[in-house]
């Protein structure tokens, strides 16, 4: 996977790391420069098939657990739990070679399977998700070592916080 730096040259980044989802869709991880250990700090992108190549926001993926949430509850609140449950689990790159083998220990299809149902509501798939949610944690841990969006972000779902507190929160307006 590629896309194009906004360098004015027509430079391209390649992904040192792809992952092919069910559907289709290509999650490419890609070198980064932020943070406090920039040489380790990732980007990511992804491509639908028949689509361009994006950057994922967590508004995105927020809107979609609210969409599943309004068609089962339950489920979705498990799901938003087992991955609040992943925060803990989650470590930050700590070597090079980590962050290029950029492993996904938590969203195995096996972990995930139980959320299945979940699929038949919004735009992206547990996999997805769960996937993304993996990765950005990682990020998040890595460069920004007292930065804690996913934390409060996925607090704030499980106690079914006000819409606004939610979106302020993801948009990190709130």
């Amino acid at each position: 996977m590629e896309y194009s730096l906004r360098d004015g040259k027509g430079t391209k980044a390649h992904s040192f790391k792809e992952f092919n989802l069910l559907d289709g869709t290509i999650m490419g991880v890609f070198q980064g420069s932020r943070g406090e250990n920039p040489d380790l700090d990732i980007i990511i992108k992804y491509q639908e098939p028949n689509k361009r190549v994006r950057t994922p926001k967590h508004i995105h993926w927020v809107i979609d657990i609210l969409i599943k949430k309004e068609h089962n509850r339950e489920l979705s609140l498990d799901f938003v739990r087992y991955l609040r449950d992943m925060w803990e689990k989650v470590e930050p790159f700590r070597t090079k070679e980590e962050q290029q083998k950029c492993q996904l220990k938590q969203t195995t299809p096996k972990k995930l399977r139980e959320f299945d149902e979940l699929n038949k509501y919004g735009e992206y798939t547990i996999e997805f998700i769960g996937h993304l949610i993996e990765l950005m944690m990682r990020m998040e841990k890595t460069g920004l070592a007292r930065a804690f969006v996913f934390k409060n972000l996925m607090d704030s779902i499980l106690n079914e916080e006000d819409i606004f507190v939610i979106v302020g929160k993801a948009t990190q307006n709130g």
